[in-house]
């Protein structure tokens, strides 16, 4: 544990001292931030030394969009469209020219996430394809890279992927192709009923599955990806949340032997010693500074896991309202330390990869005078259009009303924003016969 001398001083009220201004400028800095500002002390610094990280890094795809992903990004090149590089690898396969043209006519009708646009029941009518080619050229995109794409829908996506991997005839292929519904409602118990397996084998598979990829088209949409590394990895065991630092989010910086010895060695000559021991001096500050940094985040992330368990856990479908002022109070920390310390910081769950300040909503009133956060009504919002006749989808009107019944007021406007935010259609593109 890093000395805390530090902490215990942001709790109260301190005059900016040089080195508590290092350190707050050590705990707003992300990620590339702090690589900057340790390589420039390093390089005005001649006691100072970084030691690389033994682990390698890991490198998370977080779409901002939305809550959270768990996946690792193929490198794919920024001027290449999705369907150019599928007819690429369409046209390098060997397949029968017959079946090639099949498969090259079908990428057009795939949207973004690799996904058919409308059912491949009608595209096959409209290419007027027979039911034999259709399903060649199908099977012909299955085994395209991405891994997923040319997928009807989300769940059929997952499946492809455990097929292609090898793991057909698993617990995890089990869940998507016969509990999907219970699934991605996090109904453990009732799947490990009906598959008569223990609940903890339930919820295993379902991280198991939440490791793929849910947008295979994703590493094509560069305006609204980015890869980033996670600052901390966070686990439970049991209800105790476990929470470690990345190797890249925690530079470790150490005082070289080497000027220990000159400094011994020169310890007749005053100006030399003198310029030494700024050097060491400045080093101790920096090395305390990114200490307590490292403890501030455990602190303030620990915090956040605690309040948030339910969803992390995945016995709630969002995460519950939750201010900075009640992080700050459990961690007797200023309220702009707390800013500070979850500006541009990311921790990866059980639930996928989140900024943390992500995490934090403003809770709103409802008709029953309870407080809801935005992420809840989303939930819901979600749930009424999984569950809708897709025959006669549900309007932004519809689900207003819905959230009525429920004594929950929300604009219109305010639905529409949440539905975009999900990447949800609106109902008229979502209807189907």
């Amino acid at each position: 544990m890093a000395d805390t001398g530090m902490l215990q001083g942001m709790k109260q009220s301190m005059a900016a001292t040089p080195a508590m201004q290092l350190y707050l400028q050590a705990l707003q800095a992300n990620r590339s931030e702090l690589d900057e500002l340790v390589a420039k002390a390093i390089s005005g610094n001649p006691a100072l030394e970084k030691i690389e990280p033994r682990e390698p890094s890991i490198l998370i795809s977080y779409d901002r969009h939305s809550s959270g992903h768990n996946f690792a990004l193929e490198s794919l090149s920024s001027e290449q469209t999705l369907a150019d590089y599928l007819e690429e690898q369409i046209r390098q396969s060997g397949l029968s020219k017959t079946i090639q043209s099949a498969a090259v006519s079908i990428i057009p009708y795939l949207n973004k996430h690799g996904f058919f646009a409308e059912s491949p029941k009608q595209v096959q009518e409209e290419l007027g394809l027979s039911d034999s080619h259709f399903r060649q050229a199908r099977r012909a995109i299955f085994d395209l890279d991405p891994s997923g794409v040319g997928a009807a829908d989300l769940r059929e996506s997952l499946m492809i992927q455990l097929y292609r991997l090898g793991e057909s005839r698993g617990l995890p292929m089990k869940l998507l192709r016969h509990h999907w519904e219970a699934l991605v409602r996090h109904r453990y118990a009732e799947i490990a009923r009906a598959l008569d397996v223990e609940e903890e084998a339930a919820e295993l598979a379902a991280k198991r599955i939440a490791r793929l990829n849910p947008d295979p088209g994703s590493g094509f949409s560069h305006a609204e990806l980015n890869i980033i590394t996670p600052d901390l990895i966070l686990e439970y065991e049991g209800h105790e949340p476990k929470l470690h630092l990345t190797a890249d989010s925690s530079p470790q910086v150490v005082l070289s032997s080497e000027y220990r010895e000159m400094m011994a060695e020169h310890a007749d000559k005053p100006e030399v010693r003198s310029y030494l021991s700024r050097c060491f001096r400045e080093g101790r500050e920096l090395i305390r500074a990114l200490g307590d940094r490292q403890t501030t985040l455990l602190l303030v992330a620990k915090a956040i896991a605690e309040k948030q368990a339910a969803f992390f856990l995945g016995k709630a479908e969002s995460i519950k309202p939750l201010k900075m002022e009640e992080v700050a109070e459990a961690t007797q920390l200023h309220i702009s330390t707390i800013s500070r310390a979850v500006r541009g910081k990311y921790m990866q769950t059980p639930r996928g990869v989140f900024e943390l300040r992500s995490l934090f909503t403003t809770a709103l009133n409802t008709a029953a005078d309870t407080e809801m956060s935005a992420d809840e009504i989303k939930s819901k919002i979600r749930r009424y259009i999984e569950e809708e006749d897709t025959a006669h989808p549900l309007s932004d009107a519809k689900l207003e009303a819905l959230l009525q019944q429920e004594n929950i007021t929300v604009a219109r406007r305010t639905i529409a924003k949440y539905r975009e935010q999900m990447r949800i259609l609106p109902a008229s593109l979502r209807k189907r016969k």
